[in-house]
């Protein structure tokens, strides 16, 4: 991601620990190491969901008057920008995954037979129709049950995503008119109000795709970027709705993880809070503040997104592997999740990052050139 003002560098070190949260989350639920808090990979989606509404909204409060938010102009280069972000690197890899979708499946099956708690229906692995690849194509899978969780990629979470980048700027536009917290607090009402209104809808899904299941926590991340800017700790405060919003949907989400939501919405604030005094707090976040600024960290939060969407493509075939060859379902949960671990993160890194310089950044170079073309051809045509 292109860098604006005020960038902090605490923010690529965060987008590096969502993606390795998954990353190492779903090795441990693939060979059944119960670990705690790590074993729960949608905990390092939600990382990636608070981000995400930080960071749009500091970018687009930073470009407000370059970019003026009633502008129609605004909302579509909005659009595009996040759309050549998301979509070159995941094309890429969704053409992988339903390449190899027979395969991915038979080792899926390998797994589920050696692991009963981890069987899943592989047969989503090799679905080659043509509404499946179209939805997926189009990014509207997302919000059709039959088809949200229906490749070996992660990918319910970019449609989510895309969601969310459609309402954006409209919220945005409403916040103008209600103000910044009514407005986003009325979009979490609303978003509890549904889940009573309509119960079967939101239950239709098997993973949290639809945007009503999670926007609550899109809103956290925006609350967060305004209490940074304005150094205000209402906003924390009320940031801290979303996990109070997480635990009246009851979608699949126990008290603990309700618990760690909230303690990631405290974490990530404190992290990026622009700390003017010394203090005992100034001092407790300096540690968290270095790690992550620190360049191992920035770097995978560089290769993040790669990694996010190529992980379980080498993940389940090496478990298969050492099933198969090494029978590690006879081994103890934490010597074949380190072995796992040992011998996948080596080979996702390094082929993420050849992802990231090959694909995802000329992805992002391709979207700001025809970004500046528009703008140019639009500032032609408007001339006198």
């Amino acid at each position: 991601m292109a860098t604006t003002k005020n960038w902090s560098p605490e923010l690529e070190g965060l987008r590096g620990v969502a993606s390795l949260w998954v990353f190492l989350g779903h090795i441990a639920l693939l060979v059944n190491c119960k670990i705690p808090i790590i074993a729960v990979p949608k905990l390092g989606v939600d990382l990636f969901i608070l981000l995400s509404g930080y960071l749009m909204t500091k970018n687009y409060i930073e470009r407000q008057e370059k970019e003026p938010w009633g502008s129609w102009q605004t909302i579509k280069t909005f659009w595009l920008r996040r759309y050549f972000r998301i979509a070159p690197l995941y094309y890429v890899m969704l053409f992988v995954a339903l390449l190899g979708g027979y395969y991915l499946g038979d080792v899926r099956h390998i797994i589920g037979e050696a692991f009963p708690s981890t069987v899943t229906e592989t047969s989503r692995y090799s679905d080659l129709s043509f509404f499946n690849v179209l939805t997926h194509l189009t990014f509207v899978f997302a919000d059709l049950p039959q088809y949200a969780y229906n490749t070996a990629l992660p990918d319910w979470s970019l449609g989510l995503e895309m969601q969310f980048y459609l309402l954006f700027p409209f919220i945005m536009l409403l916040t103008l008119r209600w103000g910044f917290a009514l407005t986003l607090v009325s979009v979490m009402v609303l978003d509890v109000l549904g889940r009573y209104l309509l119960p079967e809808m939101y239950d239709a899904f098997p993973m949290p795709s639809m945007i009503l299941i999670k926007l609550h926590m899109f809103i956290a991340g925006m609350f967060m970027a305004e209490a940074v800017r304005r150094r205000r700790v209402l906003f924390v405060v009320l940031a801290l709705l979303a996990p109070v919003v997480s635990d009246l949907l009851n979608i699949r989400m126990d008290d603990v993880q309700v618990t760690v939501e909230a303690l990631m919405i405290l974490g990530m604030t404190g992290v990026l809070w622009s700390w003017q005094q010394p203090g005992l707090l100034s001092r407790l976040f300096a540690l968290p503040r270095w790690v992550l600024s620190h360049r191992v960290f920035t770097w995978l939060g560089d290769v993040s997104y790669s990694v996010y969407l190529l992980h379980l493509l080498i993940v389940m075939p090496v478990i298969a592997l050492l099933l198969n060859h090494f029978h590690i379902a006879n081994h103890s949960s934490g010597a074949r999740y380190l072995l796992t671990v040992g011998i996948c993160m080596p080979v996702v890194y390094l082929l993420a990052t050849f992802l990231h310089r090959k694909v995802e950044m000329r992805g992002i170079t391709l979207g700001k050139r025809i970004i500046q073309n528009k703008a140019a051809n639009e500032k032609a045509i408007n001339l006198p």
